[in-house]
């Protein structure tokens, strides 16, 4: 009898699902309201409820840029990480294609070129953003606490991001709100790079920041004075 390893097949799961809820508030707030303030607070709700859900099942990155971050930083293995990636571009496509059956809307496709400042912009949010995200997973604080903290960081992050771009600080995001491109994808892997190393490195722990413990052996030398 086929059984499913639950170890296995709930984080990326919990993965697929938190970034396809983020998605999906994301599209239905891009497509009724162009007001970053409104996008930044629904938002911002949204990936606290996400957090509080699946934080204790599979981190809830639900943000490639994060999971990119966290594997550079050398929180997360390659597999695991290539698997969350997946379940998270794989998240967004869901959410597109549910909006799109629910409000019988095609979401046409946007032809962004690079833009210097929209990447930029993109960067500095994601940046926020995944800074937060580590703090809240470094201290050992409630669960609460650290989903407050990396909503609060989503809203301030889109609202930094959108003076430039759409905001998106998750190639996710781009991706269901079909606005793949260079920008939307570099600047948000560039962003969690920065931020959870950043935070990492310099702010962390020192437990967090050099990594398992390594036994170290102190051989004392005994000098003999001879006597004359």
């Amino acid at each position: 009898m086929f059984r499913v390893n639950r170890a296995v097949v709930a984080p990326v799961l919990a993965e697929f699902l938190g970034t396809g809820i983020l998605v999906m508030v994301a599209l239905i707030l891009g497509q009724t309201t162009a007001v970053s303030y409104f996008i930044a607070t629904s938002l911002a709700i949204a990936a606290t409820i996400v957090y509080m859900i699946f934080s204790t099942v599979s981190g809830a990155h639900t943000n490639p840029a994060i999971t990119f971050g966290m594997w550079t930083a050398r929180r997360i293995g390659t597999l695991r990480g290539i698997t969350y990636v997946a379940a998270q571009l794989l998240g967004g496509v869901a959410a597109w294609q549910l909006f799109q059956y629910l409000t019988n809307h095609a979401i046409p496709a946007r032809t962004v070129g690079f833009s210097t400042p929209v990447w930029l912009a993109e960067v500095v949010g994601t940046s926020v953003l995944a800074l937060a995200f580590t703090a809240a997973r470094n201290k050992d604080v409630e669960t609460l606490n650290s989903a407050i903290t990396v909503g609060a960081a989503y809203f301030v992050g889109i609202l930094i991001a959108a003076t430039a771009s759409s905001g998106y600080i998750n190639p996710a995001i781009a991706l269901g709100s079909r606005s793949w491109s260079s920008a939307y994808v570099l600047g948000p892997l560039v962003g969690g790079l920065i931020g959870v190393n950043l935070y990492s490195y310099l702010f962390g722990t020192a437990r967090a920041v050099a990594g398992p413990a390594r036994t170290v052996t102190v051989r004392r030398r005994t000098t003999v004075r001879r006597r004359k």
